[in-house]
């Protein structure tokens, strides 16, 4: 195969490919690799791929509807009403590797039967800075308490201080926040 054909081959192989790998020419008569990329290019890079193949969530219905009595005391007229029970995250001391757990209990009451879209969202901040979303999902809640635990765990690149996550729900114009904070040694 001639010098000129061959690299002619490669550019049309890299178009195809359609960016799956970075292609690299070297020097000389045509001749050239594909080259991946094992490792994360930097430490910031590093942080988020390993921040991001750890969450793991799950949503799950605690109760159902609530008792008439308590969707009167919430709203006048009948609307939606949109309550944080509980927000937790433990530990609150971690080391780089180990498991952050956070509990977020809600209750959703004065929806239609049908339920009403709520959406839930976390955010990880450093020093006031978003760093990253951790979740942020949208779903039919019909009325009664939700409870979202979200997993992941402390990258090896994670720098020693203090951490913040933000939960937010919100529906219908309504938000509701809680906060809570971690220190990794």
């Amino acid at each position: 195969m001639s010098g000129k054909f061959f690299a002619v081959f490669l550019v049309a192989a890299a178009v195809l490919l359609g960016g799956c790998a970075p292609l690299v020419f070297t020097a000389g008569a045509g001749a050239g690799y594909v080259a991946t990329q094992e490792k994360p290019r930097n430490k910031v890079e590093a942080f988020f791929d390993d921040l991001g193949r750890s969450i793991k969530q799950t949503t799950r219905k605690l109760t159902g509807e609530e008792p008439a009595k308590r969707q009167r005391q919430g709203k006048t007229g009948g609307g939606l009403t949109l309550k944080i029970h509980k927000s937790a995250l433990t530990p609150t001391k971690v080391n780089k590797g180990e498991q952050v757990q956070l509990v977020l209990q809600y209750s959703v009451a004065g929806a239609a039967k049908q339920g009403v879209k709520v959406r839930e969202k976390s955010s990880l901040l450093r020093n006031g800075k978003e760093l990253t979303v951790l979740k942020d999902e949208s779903n039919e809640r019909e009325n009664g308490t939700w409870e979202n635990t979200l997993t992941f765990a402390v990258p090896e690149s994670a720098e020693p201080g203090k951490y913040t996550v933000i939960l937010r729900v919100s529906a219908q114009g309504q938000t509701r926040n809680a906060q809570r904070s971690f220190t990794v040694r």
